[in-house]
């Protein structure tokens, strides 16, 4: 996780009083974050923003004047910031933050209901935790995602080739191909994971021979629209999971927020196991370190695991397991993580057999799996 060493300056642009004077007391109670100041909509909160230099802003949706996406669109074009965006979780709101995505928004908190206790208290912890995470990240990154994301420069794709120890961390373990057939690919991420995502996931083939599955972690009720949103711009089918729906080859499924998402096998076939439960402790709903036991132990040497942006450390315990079992494993590379903090733990463990930059990643899932 990048982790600034100064005080974190955040601004506030919302147009509820009542949400300003909240995020404020919430963010002001930790000493690591300091309140520069407030805005009541998406041009006023460009002004302050050119005037103060935030680490970070959050940014509410729906304003008069200006609401968050076009101001959004501007900050990203003429002074990058990590964004962190306030959403509803309504259809509308969560249509909404997805394209927020696209156009450069870091993360996403969903915005309390009204109600002043339960939702606030994980308001709380979810924003200030947001805002340590983005803070450290590179606003260029943000851009050059944005930009690849839209296809405006296309991003040279390279063939898998032998990778120099030399320039990679020690310990990596690093190998060319999948030992075994690969009979399905996971993919883990967090921070950064809904533009990562879209870069990949529109590089596979209408016909890819196998079922992909994803834990992106995302607040509730926002991972139907990034299935929606995802599949529109993918030749490959992409849904959001169902429990006890048979995983079939030439689809990408995506957990469900707020929800485990494992699998087991019936009759030689994958099916989804979607419950609110957790076998293990974590914070994380989904989890890539539950998804990646489930598959140990049903699947074992035949997972492709790909771990990419993202803070903490969620998919390493979860990789080892794998990878006790004959796996195969892609990690993103530093240089195109958003937060290098969930890949670097798998870079960092030795379990990485290949690491990628992001524009790399989807072809050489393609070329691990065809293979087989």
């Amino acid at each position: 996780m990048n982790k600034p060493l100064k005080t974190i300056k955040v601004l506030i642009v919302d147009d509820s009083p009542f949400i300003r004077m909240s995020l404020k007391k919430i963010l002001d109670r930790d000493p690591g974050i300091e309140v520069v100041d407030t805005a009541r909509d998406g041009r006023e909160g460009i002004t302050k923003l050119q005037a103060l230099k935030p680490d970070v802003v959050t940014m509410d949706v729906e304003m008069p004047v200006m609401n968050g996406l076009q101001a959004l669109e501007e900050i990203m074009r003429w002074q990058p910031t990590p964004i962190i965006i306030l959403s509803s979780v309504t259809t509308e709101g969560a249509k909404l933050t997805i394209k927020a995505f696209d156009l450069g928004a870091a993360e996403v908190v969903a915005k309390p209901s009204g109600k002043a206790g339960d939702d606030l208290v994980a308001l709380a912890e979810d924003l200030t935790l947001k805002v340590k995470s983005v803070a450290g990240i590179d606003p260029k990154r943000l851009k050059n995602r944005t930009i690849d994301c839209r296809g405006i420069v296309p991003t040279p794709v390279s063939k898998p080739k032998n990778l120099d120890l030399k320039t990679e961390p020690k310990g990596t373990g690093l190998s060319t191909w999948p030992r075994k057939n690969i009979e399905v690919v996971a993919i883990g991420t967090s921070t950064g994971g809904p533009t990562a995502l879209q870069i990949v996931l529109s590089k596979l083939p209408k016909n890819f021979p196998v079922p992909v599955i994803v834990s992106q972690h995302m607040p509730v009720g926002f991972t139907l629209s990034l299935a929606s949103r995802l599949d529109s711009l993918s030749e490959v089918k992409i849904k959001q999971v169902e429990n006890d729906e048979v995983l079939k080859p030439g689809t990408v499924y995506i957990g469900e927020a707020g929800k485990q998402f494992q699998v087991k096998k019936d009759r030689n076939e994958l099916v989804a196991v979607i419950t609110t439960e957790s076998p293990i402790n974590t914070l994380y709903k989904p989890s890539v370190d539950v998804m990646f036991m489930s598959l140990a132990k049903v699947v074992g040497g035949g997972v492709l695991g790909v771990v990419m942006t993202g803070m903490g450390t969620d998919g390493s315990q979860g990789m080892q397991e794998l990878k006790n079992q004959g796996a195969f494993a892609i990690a993103e590379s530093e240089t195109t993580c958003i937060v290098y903090g969930m890949p670097r733990s798998i870079v960092e463990r030795g379990l990485a057999d290949r690491i990628e930059q992001l524009p790399n990643i989807g072809q050489a899932i393609i070329d691990c799996v065809n293979r087989r």
